[in-house]
């Protein structure tokens, strides 16, 4: 078992470089197994198609990324601290892994069964992580009792992601998402919005 949890964390270190350089749809499984000069079949042993790799790629991101700001979490003396190791980290996520995310498909009407896949899995971490901090926020004493860390933190990853979709939508006549200043511009925006947010919670 330990042989196969190494292989399998092999291939999906192989298919991060592949994803995170040209994408999902410029990815095949015959250039992941070519990389890792393994036969097709054998990669298929390990997962069935395309989508799964990339599933487990993603995952593994997202686990990342919400491991690091709720272990910091714990240690944080105020929400600001918080919000700014948040902002941090995410900002690192969209510059390193913005083509894997595939980030340019959110400026389209109806994402596709997989991109929604991907932004229920991201929204229920994110989810976890927004109703963990406010519940921090309440311990601090700089967030209102009278605020349900779930329902406010629901509402916040709306909000979010509402930013995010919009940001996209304006952009995509020229959205560079290789540029750091459209990304820097973006999380600007994010952090305005968390901070009025978490003000209206006092």
């Amino acid at each position: 078992m330990a042989e196969q949890d190494h292989k399998r964390e092999v291939i999906l270190e192989a298919a991060l470089k592949r994803f995170k350089r040209f994408g999902l749809a410029k990815t095949t499984m015959d250039e992941i197994a070519k990389d890792l000069e393994i036969s097709k079949g054998s990669l298929y042993y390990y997962f069935p198609d395309k989508d799964r790799i990339y599933v487990a790629v993603v995952e593994r991101i997202v686990s990342m990324c919400f491991t690091d700001v709720s272990g910091y979490l714990e240690q944080a003396s105020s929400v600001k601290e918080v919000m700014d190791r948040y902002l941090s980290v995410k900002e690192r996520i969209l510059l390193d892994y913005h083509l894997l995310f595939g980030i340019h498909e959110w400026v389209t009407e109806k994402p596709s069964a997989l991109r929604r896949q991907i932004g229920e899995m991201v929204h229920q971490s994110e989810l976890r992580f927004l109703s963990a901090w406010i519940q921090k926020g309440k311990a601090l004493g700089e967030i209102a009792e009278k605020h349900d860390p779930e329902k406010t933190a629901d509402l916040l990853v709306h909000v979010l992601f509402g930013l995010w979709v919009v940001w996209c939508k304006w952009q995509a006549a020229g959205f560079e998402l290789q540029n750091v200043d459209n990304i820097k511009e973006f999380m600007n925006r994010e952090r305005a919005v968390l901070t009025i947010f978490f003000q209206g919670l006092r």
